[in-house]
């Protein structure tokens, strides 16, 4: 029997993988798989394929995962980056000029620093605000009616179902695109301050698409370059 047989047998026997004995020994695996089809191996043998198998799984997870990040970052940076070019075309819409800066005032943009979650979320408790940002979000992302979500931000002097009555109302939203209301007491009153002007309570107007909040990251971009 061939000497780099009769070791290829050995370190079956002892559990390690075709792959492995492979490398060592730089034999193919079609060969290897013709050596090797009829040996059995121990208990103790099986456990160690088993093990490296699972941490090869594991490896080849992480590694996946780690390529879908990079992917991710580079469109997220692409359509940034366009965005950030037609903010110069856009720009003299008067509707984009306003929707851009008050998302740039009030907006979520934490997921552009870094944060997980990357989703449009423009909150305020101003009915003329809320009204104009619905319809920026309709007319420049060309988002359709029923991927908008309301959530309502109440606190205790708030009649609930009589605020996403009015909210609704307001912008032509769905009650049923109303997400669970939130009941609160903001942090910075911690109670104390007169909170009877939320008549209506704050809600937070959330379109859940990666790639529309990266846009309106761009047009941000583009808006600072500008004005800078």
């Amino acid at each position: 029997m061939r000497k780099d047989k009769l070791q290829a047998v050995k370190l079956r026997k002892q559990g390690y993988s075709y792959n492995e004995i492979g490398d060592r020994l730089k034999v193919p695996k079609s060969t290897l798989s013709y050596w090797l089809a009829g040996i059995e191996i121990s208990q103790k043998a099986k456990k160690r394929l088993a093990s490296r198998v699972f941490e090869g799984s594991v490896k080849g997870l992480i590694n996946r995962n780690r390529n879908q990040t990079k992917l991710a970052k580079e469109r997220a940076a692409k359509i940034r980056s366009l965005a950030k070019k037609e903010f110069s075309i856009l720009k003299k819409d008067k509707l984009f000029l306003v929707g851009i800066s008050l998302y740039w005032a009030e907006g979520y943009k934490k997921g552009a620093q870094g944060s997980k979650w990357k989703a449009i979320d423009f909150t305020n408790s101003d009915p003329k605000m809320v009204v104009i940002m619905v319809r920026f979000f309709k007319k420049f992302l060309k988002i359709k009616e029923d991927k908008i979500k309301v959530q309502l931000i109440a606190h205790k002097n708030v009649d609930i179902e009589k605020s996403v009555t009015y909210w609704s109302s307001l912008t032509n939203i769905p009650q049923d695109q109303f997400i669970k209301t939130c009941c609160s007491v903001s942090k910075s009153s911690q109670g104390k301050r007169d909170e009877d002007s939320l008549t209506h309570g704050t809600v937070h107007i959330r379109i859940n698409d990666v790639k529309l909040f990266f846009k309106v990251i761009g047009w941000i971009d583009g808006l600072k370059s500008d004005y800078s």
